[in-house]
């Protein structure tokens, strides 16, 4: 009989590491993983997908990571290498990867360097670069400072946590992985930019004193021209057109009205299946002195044939963003943060429209609201807070001001971006439009937002630069690409409990867990008692 047992129990047990050896050799041929998140978050996008699938030739990744680092950088690592290999396996091979620690990969002649330290002019201790750092140098990722615990000391690591892709002659960058959050939106950004044929391309109107390229919109305009090709457009000249191969049109806050030429212009190419944003400003405010002059841009016409009238006025929410205000105390001067009503930063963005899904923390300065004409068929964005009123001209902008006398009904939310697709044309006795020359073009889409204070560059914060972006991509027809980005940017609170609900889980986590494990103790002696009795029986 105890022969018996024993046979058995080798038996199981050589059965059970058969199996797991079995599925590690499958696991080595065979990739895959199962996505238990509630919004896919690590499953490839549809962008991605369809940018590996159209692959020609291979992208080679080459990620250079240090050993050995300390969490979250450990983590990083782990996630980097996990995505590329999805990448490699969503592609068939067509994009490549390796993994690279830069210590392991030296040479004997490079170890020889490492030794050879001399300080120099100030003692620092410098040696010559590694011909693995000096290849990291070139590609443009540089060396971070990371501090480890070694042997129970804690001392400061030269480390790299970069990614270089290429694709033939050309090569792209990703300086460092700092966070994983988009860096799949990254990468496939990089992907599609290296192997499409050309890149989208935007107008810029200019010519009309909005705000000026270089010295307010500088950063946005960075952001933009790694992914599109941006391209001024003056309309001012009689006779002047749009380029023919233009994708999108951007209107930044003009201060001077456009002419019934411009306008006709762009009428015309939004009904032959353009897309054009209108960023339009009540006033051009001066955070230095809090004063602000009115403009005149001359569009309300124009906007209200396609459904949209822009109201007078500046939102002033409750729901707002704090600004650091420089106050004298004493013989000291010092920065107080003041929340600022002018400067809402409203939880109202659209869940389901893909511009705006996913989006949290958008600031939105000195806007004016916007209301729905009639039966137009414009979907509302982004709203400000149910505790918002509009403050009419003459406009006070100091942050200071007491911000009371709110009349309970004035207090409503205020429409600050709306989007439209297909509008009705303006200028209705004008000739049928040539089409645009992206043939999968199908209507024409149109955004309207009450301000261009939100791109500018001492506004330009993180959900505000996403926003751009999504803009950009919803303009151009990339809302797969736009998906990505904002997948895992919205914040996932925990429902609003009452009191009675929070106070019944604090119980059952105080007395109810403990209870379980004394009934499944007493279970198992119950058991145990009932077999020695039937043994003994």
């Amino acid at each position: 009989m105890g022969t018996r047992k024993g046979i058995d129990r080798t038996l199981l047990s050589l059965l059970v590491l058969g199996s797991l050896v079995l599925a590690n050799l499958l696991g080595l041929r065979f990739f895959a993983r199962i996505d238990l998140t509630g919004d896919q978050r690590f499953t490839l996008g549809e962008a991605t997908v369809e940018a590996l699938a159209d692959l020609r030739d291979p992208v080679t990744a080459r990620a250079f990571f240090t050993a050995d680092l300390p969490a979250p950088f450990s983590t990083n690592a782990r996630y980097v290498r996990d995505l590329l290999e999805e990448y490699h396996a969503a592609s068939d091979g067509r994009f490549r990867f390796e993994f690279i620690d830069p210590v392991e990969a030296e040479t004997a002649e490079d170890k020889d360097k490492k030794k050879e330290v001399t300080q120099d002019i100030f003692g620092r201790t410098v040696r010559e670069s590694t011909s693995v750092e000096q290849e990291m140098e070139e590609l443009g990722i540089p060396s971070v400072q990371v501090r480890v615990n070694e042997d129970d000391k804690l001392e400061v690591k030269r480390a790299y946590m970069g990614i270089a892709l290429q694709y033939g002659d050309a090569t792209e960058v990703i300086p460092m992985v700092q966070s994983t959050e988009g860096l799949e939106y990254d990468l496939t950004t990089l992907v599609r930019k290296l192997t499409r044929e050309k890149s989208p391309r935007v107008g810029l109107l200019v010519g009309h004193e909005g705000p000026d390229p270089r010295e307010k919109l500088g950063q946005v305009l960075g952001l933009l021209s790694q992914l599109y090709e941006l391209v001024p457009v003056d309309l001012t000249a009689e006779g002047a057109a749009l380029p023919p191969d233009l994708d999108a049109l951007l209107v930044v806050g003009p201060a001077t009205p456009l002419s019934a030429d411009e306008q006709r212009t762009i009428d015309s190419f939004i009904a032959g299946g353009g897309a054009v944003a209108f960023l339009l400003d009540a006033v051009t405010p001066d955070l230095n002195t809090f004063t602000a002059e009115p403009t005149d841009h001359g569009l309300e016409d124009l906007l209200e044939t396609y459904g949209v009238i822009l109201e007078d006025g500046l939102v002033v929410d409750a729901e707002a963003a704090t600004i650091s205000i420089q106050q004298q105390r004493g013989f000291v001067r010092i920065a107080q943060p003041v929340r600022y009503p002018l400067l809402p930063q409203p939880k109202g963005l659209n869940p389901d429209h893909p511009l705006t899904r996913g989006l949290s923390q958008v600031i939105f300065p000195f806007m004016s609201p916007l209301r729905l004409a009639g039966d137009s068929k414009a979907e509302v964005l982004v709203e400000s807070s149910p505790k918002s009123w509009v403050q009419a001209p003459p406009f006070d902008l100091n942050p200071m001001q007491e911000w009371s006398g709110l009349e309970a009904d004035e207090a409503a939310a205020r429409s600050l971006v709306v989007a439209l697709s297909a509008p009705p044309r303006h200028f209705e006795d004008e000739a049928e439009p040539p089409p645009v020359e992206d043939t999968e073009r199908r209507e024409a889409r149109v955004v309207v937002i009450g301000g261009s204070a939100f791109i500018q560059d001492q506004f330009f914060s993180p959900g505000n630069q996403a926003l751009a972006l999504n803009l950009m991509d919803w303009l151009v027809l990339d809302e797969a690409l736009l998906a990505i980005r904002t997948r895992g940017l919205a914040a996932a609170p925990l429902d609003e409990l009452d009191e009675g609900e929070r106070a019944r889980i604090r119980y059952a986590n105080v007395i109810g867990l403990p209870l379980l494990f004394i009934l499944f103790g007493l279970a198992r002696w119950r058991l145990r008692e009932r077999r020695r009795s039937l043994v003994h029986a």
